[in-house]
């Protein structure tokens, strides 16, 4: 790329290079809080699953924990449901209820979780009643009689709580949404940017050297004058449009400018310029909001300030301009 010496063309350099920055720790972000909410249940501490019981409150939804070290026993499954089954998991003094997948299940059956217990994660939740029930009824056949319990001391020996290891943290999945999202508006916003700023290097390649360094002087001249709100620069010589990167065109070149105004539902949204050149392309410039009087006097101005550099250009949309400008330049509008 030749040396750019105008301020402005720097600034327009320096703000792609400033996004493609930030949008790239958008999305590196959001890839780390999306590797984060996978191995969220790893790394986040959670509470061991007695101490939740022995509150003797429904604690429901938080993450709790249990080092197993006896083989599961199934006692309860909903038919048709595959996401899992109802077990019974014992620690080194205590016995829970708990809902398992099968691939945990198969991780927990082995014989040498005696000697190396497993730890269990998962979400507390509420028995149902006919869970309860069948957890009762399987508890009962597998004990001495004198051992069974009746229904009212099932709560003090359970608890009123399970722990599905298939239910997924709420955390979790707010940071996996969250990571998801950040990852991919950082990467497409960064992608974006790496494609305007490719157009816009291609954009100024394709200015001739001439005109490259007469532009670059224009634009930090003191007659020339740019319109914020409008992202449009008016140099000597130039139209220079900033509003999709960088537009320039010649005076010289114009061979017809006309006002729009775009109407929704019989409001004036927006007003903008339209200009035709002599390679016949259109160019839309100077949009700004069509209801405000402040931008009617400047989109007046700088279609006056145009006039006053191309005295030939046709001007205004009308029955005989665009019938010139069909017969002429086979320009249809």
């Amino acid at each position: 790329m030749r040396e750019i010496k105008s301020n402005q063309i720097k600034a327009i350099v320096k703000k792609f290079k400033t996004n493609m920055i930030i949008w790239l720790v958008v999305a590196l972000f959001g890839a780390a809080i999306f590797v984060l909410s996978i191995h969220m249940n790893d790394i986040r501490k959670s509470t061991d699953f007695h101490e939740i019981l022995a509150t003797g409150e429904n604690t429901q939804n938080k993450l709790v924990s249990v080092e197993v070290n006896e083989k599961p026993y199934v006692f309860a499954y909903y038919p048709g449901d595959n996401s899992g089954k109802f077990y019974f998991l014992w620690d080194e003094e205590y016995m829970y209820v708990a809902f398992l997948n099968e691939t945990e299940y198969k991780k927990l059956n082995t014989d040498s979780i005696h000697d190396n217990p497993i730890k269990v994660s998962g979400i507390t939740k509420t028995i149902p009643s006919d869970i309860k029930k069948l957890a009762l009824e399987a508890y009962n056949e597998n004990v001495e009689k004198e051992n069974q319990l009746t229904s009212s001391e099932f709560n003090e020996f359970f608890g009123v709580l399970y722990l599905d290891q298939t239910e997924v943290d709420p955390a979790m999945v707010i940071c996996l949404i969250v990571g998801i999202i950040a990852w991919m508006t950082g990467f497409i916003c960064f992608i974006t940017q790496i494609i305007l700023f490719i157009r816009l290097k291609g954009k100024l390649k394709k200015i001739s050297d001439e005109d490259f360094e007469k532009l670059n002087e224009e634009l930090d001249a003191e007659e020339a004058f740019y319109y914020k709100n409008a992202k449009l620069s008016l140099t000597k010589s130039y139209i220079v449009d900033f509003a999709h990167g960088l537009k320039v065109i010649k005076y010289s070149d114009l061979l017809w400018m006309y006002k729009y105004e775009y109407r929704y539902n019989g409001v004036n949204t927006q007003l903008s310029i339209i200009l035709y050149t002599e390679d016949k392309k259109r160019h839309v410039v100077a949009a700004l909001p069509g209801y405000t009087k402040k931008s009617k006097e400047l989109n007046r101005e700088i279609m006056e300030s145009i006039m006053d550099k191309n005295q030939k250009m046709l001007v205004g949309y009308t029955k005989e301009n665009r019938a010139k400008m069909k017969e002429d330049y086979k320009i249809r509008a």
